[in-house]
């Protein structure tokens, strides 16, 4: 959380409004409603074709940690590099929007209002 707390940033712990293991269905909507950014560690939730389509229905923004497991430090770090882009890309990005953050600090936008952004790159150029 220092990386956040260094960085000026507001952040909601996820415990203190719900309890875990509360299915994404309930807490998207409390967060989009907030217009507040989810960061988590659960890259799986890609897959999730009901938080898909939870993040698409609620207009939610979403950053998660791509590839592999990420140390506490390793995560701290990533973050400290991406949060200026991170807030570059909200300013940017209508919702919905998912962002992957690789341990260098990169971010890949993966889905936006658009869709995939993967399933656009596969098509042929014209």
């Amino acid at each position: 959380m220092e990386a956040l707390t260094g960085r000026n940033v507001r952040f909601e712990r996820h415990r203190d409004h719900f309890a875990r293991g509360t299915v994404d269905e309930l807490w998207l909507p409390f967060v989009a409603e907030r217009a507040w950014v989810v960061l988590t560690k659960d890259k799986q939730n890609r897959y999730n074709e009901l938080e898909r389509d939870a993040i698409r229905q609620y207009k939610v923004r979403e950053f998660y940690f791509a590839r592999g497991a990420f140390s506490g430090a390793e995560m701290a770090r990533s973050l400290e590099i991406a949060i200026p882009e991170m807030k570059s890309i909200c300013r940017t990005y209508n919702p919905p929007l998912v962002g992957s953050i690789t341990r260098s600090g990169a971010i890949t936008i993966v889905y936006d209002e658009k869709g995939s952004t993967h399933e656009r790159r596969k098509l042929p150029k014209r």
